[in-house]
């Protein structure tokens, strides 16, 4: 049975979407905007910790009463690996075509755009395998091992949300401690993002949406204190204390474990931290029914489409900040043109799949 959507939720992952589509458009002017400005984690966390909530609410039922739709998770993680076959086909079609236009040489080069070009065969192969990812667009792939691992994660969360977390803080520790990540091929190295730390982030989403579904999430004056500073020192270290202390934020990094591929603790640290503020704050009940609640959480609704569609817009932003015509003015322009197309197409999209729903209520009439 269909779960009634949490409008929250949608309007968070929304503002994911968000951020993504700036913050993939290197050098663009609103990018100083966005939350990795102001904390050690940022969208990706936000995405991924949602993801991990969605996919209890979504099946975390019924894999307490013993009658998990495995098939549907399978056509779940099919729809996203054939979403990210597209969108790479796409975005190397892009990026090549334009590489003669622009004046960056390494338009279709850098990145890991050239290698399909000059390899075609190990190049394919590798997108196939995923073990060839393009710079952008490669939260997708974690994405799909992780919607691979939602069986185990659901089935051990059943058991005990909190064993679940443990084994899931065991499997990030072991491979943080010995260097365990999935390789990349042809091309050397590993994937950005290592599902086995990433997976610690989309359990703690598992074990939040199971909170949600129960108990809640309990209130803790001193948990709740303790984020609220932390927060605000983490936006202070990043901000350079708001550009006053030049150079503390190079400083920090030094002596934190930040590094985004491998989840490091102070971005875990940061984003609950962020996370148990926010919740705690109201700031949702504050904001609903605002004109910006309604338009991220429309496109929060639609979350695939939004960030392919996003995706691409992204692209086409980085070519236009690589050619002759780039301008502040033009990043803002182009956001906002982006934004309002993805809102459109987040319109569509709800009122297609209301059109059915719609329909079946005047039939039982």
């Amino acid at each position: 049975m269909q779960q009634k959507r949490i409008d929250s939720i949608d309007f968070w992952r929304g503002v994911a979407l968000v951020a993504i589509l700036v913050n993939h458009i290197p050098g663009n002017i609103l990018g100083s905007l966005t939350p990795r400005n102001f904390g050690f984690s940022d969208s990706a966390e936000l995405f991924v910790f949602l993801s991990g909530v969605s996919v209890h609410l979504a099946y975390g039922e019924q894999f307490r009463r013993n009658t998990p739709d495995l098939n549907a998770l399978a056509r779940r993680t099919a729809k996203l690996y054939g979403a990210h076959l597209v969108l790479t086909a796409a975005a190397l079609g892009l990026f090549w075509f334009a590489k003669d236009y622009t004046p960056n040489d390494l338009l279709g080069a850098e990145y890991g755009r050239a290698t399909p070009f000059l390899d075609p065969v190990k190049g394919v192969l590798g997108i196939l395998a995923l073990s060839h990812q393009v710079a952008y667009f490669n939260i997708l792939p974690l994405y799909i091992v992780l919607m691979a691992a939602a069986p185990l994660i659901l089935a051990l969360a059943l058991r005990g949300r909190f064993a679940m977390l443990a084994a899931s803080a065991a499997v990030y520790a072991g491979a943080r401690l010995a260097g365990i990540n999935l390789p990349s091929w042809p091309e050397p190295g590993n994937w950005y993002f290592n599902p086995f730390a990433w997976q610690f982030m989309f359990a703690l989403g598992v074990f939040c949406g199971g909170a949600l579904r129960g108990e809640g999430v309990p209130y803790h004056l001193g948990a709740l204190r303790f984020s609220q500073a932390f927060t605000i020192v983490s936006a202070l270290v990043v901000s350079n204390v708001f550009g006053v202390a030049p150079g503390l934020v190079d400083e920090a990094g030094r002596y934190l474990d930040w590094d985004k591929s491998q989840l490091g603790v102070a971005r875990i640290v940061d984003f609950v931290a962020l996370a148990y503020t926010v919740y705690f704050s109201r700031l949702n009940l504050t904001i609903r029914g605002t004109a910006f609640f309604d338009f991220c959480a429309l496109l929060g609704r639609n979350p695939l489409p939004v960030f392919c569609a996003g995706s691409l817009m992204s692209a086409l932003g980085q070519i236009l900040a690589d050619s002759s015509v780039a301008s502040p003015l033009l990043d803002v322009v182009y956001v906002g043109l982006a934004l309002l197309s993805l809102h459109c197409l987040a319109g569509v999209l709800d009122r297609a799949e209301a059109a059915p729903m719609k329909a079946d209520v005047r039939r039982a009439r």
